[in-house]
C-alpha cells in the first residue's frame, strides 16, 4: 500500500492486469456461451468487442498505467450498456456499480465519485426523453446501485485512509526523530573520538608521570647518597679541625706554649664554626632520612622533666654572658611522655638555644602545662620577635628570616624544620605566636600515653564499630576512620627488634601486632587472625627451622620470613665491641675507654691517614697520661704489632686503603692470640644511617602451595621486587595475589 497527499493509491491491492484477464475470461464465456442464448450473435459480437478492448487495456496499460486503468473503467461502462441495449436484461444497468467499484481499487475514491458523476451523466442523457430511451426506474436501480457500491467503499477506505493519516504524522515524526538520533549519534561519535582523544592524552601523561616519578625517585637515592658521600668527607677532616682545635683551646699546655688571648679566642671562633658546620652536617643527614622515611623513633615513658632541664643545661652558660634569666616551669605531677627521648630533646635544645642566640635582653621560660592526654611545652623569649611574613614560611628547610638580625646571627634554617618533623612524627604539632619588639613563643604538643594496646577483634575483618553506615553518606573524616579500621593486620615475631621499629614508619599501611617469640606470635594470631604472621631471625641460618615449627600449628596463615638485623648487629656480631662517628670528641673517646670497665695500658690506632693518627694520640694522652699509644698506618703492619706486642684497645678505621677495617677485625678474631682485644670501630661512615636489609625472603602457607600459586608467585612478586621503592604513606600499598615464594639465599626444599 502506498499513500501520497493526494489520496490513496490502490494498485498494490487490485491490479489492472488481473481485470483485464478477467474480461478476457468473460469473452470466452460469452463465446461458449452464445449458442445457448436467444440472440447468438449479438452475444459472439459482444464476446469479440470485449476481446478487443481488453487488448486495447492491456496495450494502454503497459504504456501508461493510469490511461489505462481509465480505459478499463470506461470499457466496463460501455460494456454495460451494450448489454442493456443487446440484451435487454432487465436491471442490467445495475451493473453500473462495478466500473465505478473499480475505479476505486484501481484509481482512488476520488476517480469512483467521477466514475459515478459520469454514469449519472450519460444516464439522463440516455433518459426517456433523450436518444437512448431508458426509462427511468433502470436509471433509478442504476443510480442506487452506483451510490450504495460508493458509499460501500467510501465505509471501507476511510478506516484506512485514517490508519494512513496517523501513519503520516508518525511517518513524519519518525523522520524528525531520525535526523535527531542521527545528529545525536553523530555527537555522540564526536564525543567518543575526544574521550579517546583525551584518554590517548592521559596515557601519555600517566607515562610521562610515571617516567618522570622514576626520574625523581632516582634523583632522591642519588641525593641520599651525594648526601651520605659528603658528609663523610666533611666529618673527617672536621673530626681533624675540631679535635685538634679542642686541644689547643682546653690544654694548651700540651704545647709547651702560652697562647696570647687572641690567638685563644679566634681559636674558639674556628671551633665554635667547626662545630656548628659538624651539626649542620648531621642536621641535612636527618632530614634526608625524614625524606626518605627511613627515620625510626625509638619511644619509650621518659620524664620530660629531666630533657627539659638537661636542654636548659646546655644553654646556660650562653645565657649567662649574656645576663639573660632562664627559668623553667614545670607543674608537679606531670606524666611521663611516651617519645623518643634523643629526638625531643634535640627539639627542645634547639628551641631554647635558638631564644638564646636571638634574644638580648630580658631572659627565656620553658613552660610546661598538662592538657588532657597531651602536654605543651612553650619556649618563650624577649627577644626581636618575627615578622608576620616570615612566620609564614620559618618552618621551612634552609628558610631564615629576611631581618638583618637572621643574617648577623648566622644559622642554616634547618633546626626549625627538623624540630617540627621530629614532634609530627609523635604524632604532636608545633606552632608559634610572635609580635615584632616583644618576642617570640614557640610550642609544641606531644602525646602523654603510648597508643592504645590492640584489641584483639572478634573475627578476622570484623569492624568492632558493629553499626552499619553507607560509606556514600560518611564525610571525608569518617571515611578515612573506616579505611584505617579496614587496614591488613600483620603479626610481627621479631627476636633482635630491629624490624618492628621499621615497619613503625608505615603504620598507615598495616597494623602490626610485635611479637618477641614464636609463642607470643601464636598467641597474637589466636586473639585475633591476621592477614601473615612477618618473621624476622636474628641467624638467617635458623629462618626455615622456625618456620617449620610453626607453619603446622597456622595452616591459614601465610608466613613470611626475613632476616633483619640491627644497624649496629653487623659490627657487634663481627666482634668489634663499639662503633665511634667522626667527628669524635676528647670526651666520647673517653667514655668509650671508661664503657670498657678495664684498665687501659696501651691503644694502638689504625688508620691510613698520618693526620688522624696524630689527633687520636693526643686526645689519648689528654684522657689519660700514661697511655702508651703505638700507630699503624695499614691493616697488615695492624696485624703485625698486634701479633708482636697485643694492645689493650685497638681504634680501628673502617675504610682503608688495601685492607679495610672488616677485613682486619676478622684477621684479629681468628688468631687466638689476638682474638680477646677489644676493637672500637672508627669512622665518618655512621652505621646507624644505613637502612637495615635482609638478604632473602622466604613464605609459606600451610602444608604446600599448588601449582597455580607457584605461577602466581613466580608472575607477581617479581614485577613488585623490581618495583621502585616509595616512601611510606605516599600512596596504597599494592594487593599481590600470590601468597607463597621463596627467594634470595638457597633454602632447603619446601613442602
Amino acid at each position: 500500500m502506498n499513500n501520497s497527499s493526494a489520496g490513496f493509491n490502490p494498485d498494490m491491492r487490485v491490479s489492472p492486469k488481473i481485470v483485464i484477464a478477467t474480461l478476457l475470461a468473460l469473452s470466452w464465456a460469452l463465446i461458449l456461451l452464445s449458442q445457448s442464448l436467444v440472440d447468438p450473435v449479438k452475444m459472439e459480437s459482444l464476446a469479440v468487442l470485449t476481446t478487443a478492448l481488453s487488448v486495447a487495456a492491456w496495450f494502454l496499460e503497459s504504456r501508461n498505467t493510469r490511461l489505462g486503468r481509465w480505459f478499463i473503467v470506461a470499457t466496463l461502462t460501455l460494456l454495460v450498456l451494450l448489454v442493456h441495449y443487446w440484451l435487454r436484461l432487465p436491471n442490467a444497468l445495475a451493473w453500473l456499480a462495478v466500473p465505478t467499484a473499480l475505479a476505486a481499487v484501481l484509481l482512488n475514491l476520488a476517480s469512483a465519485t467521477g466514475t459515478v458523476l459520469g454514469e449519472a451523466i450519460l444516464l439522463i442523457l440516455l433518459s426517456p426523453g433523450g436518444p437512448g430511451g431508458i426509462d427511468w426506474a433502470s436509471i433509478g436501480v442504476a443510480m442506487g446501485s452506483n451510490l450504495a457500491i460508493l458509499g460501500v467503499m467510501f465505509a471501507a477506505y476511510q478506516p484506512v485512509h485514517n490508519e494512513i493519516a496517523h501513519s503520516e504524522a508518525y511517518f513524519d515524526r519518525a523522520q524528525v526523530l531520525l535526523e535527531q538520533a542521527r545528529d545525536r549519534k553523530a555527537e555522540l561519535e564526536q564525543a567518543l573520538a575526544d574521550l579517546a582523544s583525551a584518554n590517548r592524552q592521559l596515557a601519555l601523561a600517566s607515562e610521562r608521570m610515571a617516567v618522570l616519578r622514576t626520574i625523581a625517585e632516582e634523583a632522591q637515592k642519588a641525593k641520599t647518597i651525594f648526601v651520605a658521600k659528603v658528609s663523610h668527607e666533611f666529618r673527617t677532616p672536621l673530626n681533624m679541625i675540631i679535635g685538634l682545635v679542642s686541644l689547643m683551646v682546653e690544654t694548651p699546655e700540651m704545647y709547651d706554649v702560652i697562647l696570647p688571648p687572641e690567638m685563644s679566642s679566634d681559636l674558639e671562633v674556628v671551633h665554635r664554626n667547626c662545630v656548628h658546620l659538624a651539626n649542620m652536617v648531621n642536621d641535612v643527614l636527618s632530614l634526608t632520612q625524614m625524606e626518605a622515611g627511613r627515620l625510626v623513633l625509638h619511644k619509650e615513658q621518659i620524664d620530660l622533666r629531666q630533657l627539659i632541664n638537661s636542654a636548659v643545661a646546655a644553654v646556660h652558660p650562653l645565657a649567662e654572658k649574656k645576663e639573660l634569666s632562664l627559668k623553667v616551669e614545670v607543674p608537679d605531677g606531670l606524666p611521663q611522655v611516651y617519645c623518643d627521648a634523643t629526638r625531643i630533646q634535640q627539639v627542645i635544645l634547639n628551641l631554647v638555644s635558638n631564644a638564646a642566640r636571638f634574644t638580648v635582653a630580658g631572659g627565656i621560660t620553658v613552660h610546661v602545662e598538662h592538657e588532657d592526654q597531651r602536654v605543651v611545652v612553650s619556649v618563650i623569649d624577649t627577644g626581636p620577635g618575627i615578622s608576620a611574613e616570615d612566620v609564614e614560611m620559618i618552618f621551612e628547610p634552609f628558610c631564615q628570616g629576611s631581618g638583618d638580625i637572621w643574617r648577623e646571627k648566622g644559622g642554616t634554617g634547618l633546626g626549625l624544620s627538623i624540630s617540627k618533623q621530629f614532634v609530627q612524627l609523635h604524632g604532636g604539632r608545633m606552632w608559634l605566636e610572635s609580635e615584632l619588639g616583644v618576642g617570640s613563643s614557640f610550642m609544641f604538643e606531644l602525646p602523654v600515653s603510648p597508643p592504645v594496646g590492640h584489641i584483639a577483634r572478634p573475627g578476622y575483618r570484623i569492624r568492632e564499630d558493629w553499626m552499619w553506615r553507607e560509606r556514600a553518606f560518611l564525610r571525608a573524616d569518617q571515611a578515612r576512620i573506616a579505611d584505617e579500621l579496614a587496614k591488613p593486620r600483620l603479626v610481627v615475631c621479631d627476636e633482635n627488634g630491629a624490624l618492628y621499629s621499621q615497619f613503625a614508619g608505615y603504620g598507615d599501611q598495616a597494623e602490626f601486632i610485635e611479637a618477641h617469640d614464636l609463642d607470643g606470635a601464636l598467641e597474637a594470631l589466636q586473639q585475633c587472625p591476621a592477614h601473615a604472621l612477618v618473621l624476622n631471625a636474628a641467624v638467617p641460618e635458623n629462618l626455615w627451622a622456625q618456620i617449620e615449627r610453626i607453619r603446622a600449628q597456622i595452616p591459614d596463615t601465610p608466613i613470611v620470613g626475613c632476616s633483619v638485623r640491627q644497624s649496629m648487629a653487623h659490627a657487634l656480631e663481627a666482634g668489634a665491641t663499639g662503633y665511634l662517628t667522626k667527628p669524635v670528641t676528647r670526651a666520647q673517646l673517653d667514655k668509650a675507654i671508661q664503657n670498657l670497665g678495664k684498665p687501659i695500658k696501651q691503644v694502638l690506632i689504625v688508620d691510613d691517614d698520618p693526620d688522624v693518627l696524630r689527633l687520636f694520640t693526643r686526645m689519648l694522652h689528654v684522657c689519660d697520661s700514661t697511655i702508651s699509644v703505638v700507630t699503624a698506618s695499614s691493616g697488615e703492619q695492624a696485624l703485625e704489632m698486634a701479633r708482636s706486642d697485643p694492645p689493650d684497645l685497638v681504634l680501628l678505621d673502617v675504610v682503608m686503603s688495601g685492607m679495610n677495617g672488616w677485613q682486619v677485625l676478622d684477621r684479629l678474631r681468628g688468631d687466638g692470640s689476638t682474638a680477646e682485644i677489644p676493637v672500637l670501630f672508627v669512622s665518618a661512615q655512621d652505621l646507624v644511617e644505613r637502612a637495615p636489609e635482609s638478604q632473602l625472603l622466604v613464605t609459606a602457607l600451610g602444608e604446600g602451595l599448588s601449582i597455580s600459586q607457584l605461577l602466581q608467585c613466580s608472575v607477581t612478586l617479581p614485577d613488585l621486587l623490581l618495583t621502585p621503592e616509595s616512601k611510606p604513606g605516599r600512596e596504597p600499598p599494592r594487593t599481590v595475589a600470590a601468597r607463597s615464594v621463596s627467594t634470595g639465599a638457597a633454602q632447603p626444599p619446601g613442602p
